[in-house]
């Protein structure tokens, strides 16, 4: 195998981990230890390249903007990304809202016994958390 294969083979593992963000159209290209470790973040490969978002986007989409107002705050060139209401997107912020869910605290687990205690009304607001949270 000579220097040239080397680099060609090189090349095309690089251009394999190049992921881009639907929302701002930023592309990256990882090492191959970090992009093994989106692709667990993200279940699996196909899920990483087709549901792929900045951390900057994944903030903006959490706190409930809409895509039109991310790409906006970033001042997103949308020419060559897909519309915000496109099926893409819907698939996109879908996935991005169960991943969320899994991985959020439960709101009982973070209320402290000060909270409880306090009031006869945030005591029935709590006990209806935790049993919409049970079921």
């Amino acid at each position: 195998m000579d220097c040239f294969s080397v680099g060609v083979d090189y090349n095309i593992n690089m251009s394999s981990r190049r992921i881009t963000c639907l929302i701002t159209g930023k592309s990256y290209t990882y090492s191959q230890d970090y992009y093994n470790k989106k692709v667990g973040d993200y279940v699996d490969e196909v899920n990483l390249k087709k549901y792929f978002i900045t951390q900057k986007a994944k903030t903006y989409l959490n706190k409930g903007y809409s895509i039109q107002e991310i790409r906006n705050i970033l001042n997103v060139d949308e020419d060559d990304l897909p519309s915000s209401d496109s099926d893409q997107l819907v698939e996109l912020i879908e996935f991005h809202k169960i991943q969320a869910s899994q991985t959020a605290k439960k709101i009982s687990n973070t209320l402290n016994f000060a909270t409880h205690k306090s009031d006869p009304s945030v005591t029935r607001f709590i006990n209806n958390i935790r049993d919409y949270e049970q079921d």
